[in-house]
């Protein structure tokens, strides 16, 4: 008597194969919202930090680091954030923004004051940083500033995960503050200032 043998038909392989592809259908997408929601909590969590090094700053030099002064070029995010690394270093590095504005490159901002990396090659640009002087708010004393950061002296932000700044310059290079409940790629940036999360 021979054994008999069991194989799979060829309707029960494409069954299979369905099932996969409908299982990967559902994960991928989930699998790429859980990674943005973390890149979303490592960017609040890296503002903490700045804040904290900001404000001990702030402490001992009675003002925030300082971005230049009003109606006079901008100094640049790294050169504002880099106050607070040396000579005494409230923070041991300055942070690289984990969404990148694509927008931003070396014509727009010759000085490479808004990049942690070197001349060449695609750069990692900081977190952005404003203050209330080189804005011309003396200490947050303006509707536009008020509206985004309700009288704090200054701010400091990401892009966030729709990869773009959203520059109204009415309120001082700010527009919509990012909101989780529209979803993870909605528009708006992270921002925080010293009163908080925006």
């Amino acid at each position: 008597m021979k054994p008999s043998r069991h194989a799979f038909t060829l309707i029960e392989l494409l069954i299979v194969v369905a099932i996969i592809a409908i299982l990967a259908a559902i994960a991928v997408p989930n699998l790429l919202e859980a990674q943005t929601r973390a890149r979303v909590s490592r960017v609040k969590a890296d503002l903490r930090t700045i804040a904290t090094a900001i404000e001990s700053y702030t402490v001992d030099n009675n003002r925030p680091p300082h971005d230049g002064f009003f109606g006079e070029p901008h100094w640049g995010w790294v050169n504002a954030q880099r106050q607070l690394t040396t000579p005494i270093a409230y923070m041991t590095t300055i942070l690289r923004d984990p969404f990148q504005d694509p927008e931003f490159d070396d014509t727009t901002y010759p000085g490479h004051t808004h990049f942690l990396d070197g001349p060449l090659g695609r750069k990692n640009h900081a977190y952005d940083y404003g203050s209330a002087i080189w804005h011309g708010v003396p200490q947050g004393n303006s509707p536009g500033f008020v509206r985004n950061f309700r009288f704090s002296p200054w701010k400091i932000g990401s892009a966030g995960p729709d990869l773009r700044f959203v520059n109204e310059g009415s309120n001082y290079g700010m527009g919509e503050f990012y909101d989780p409940t529209n979803g993870t790629v909605s528009a708006g940036d992270i921002y925080r200032s010293r009163l908080g999360q925006h």
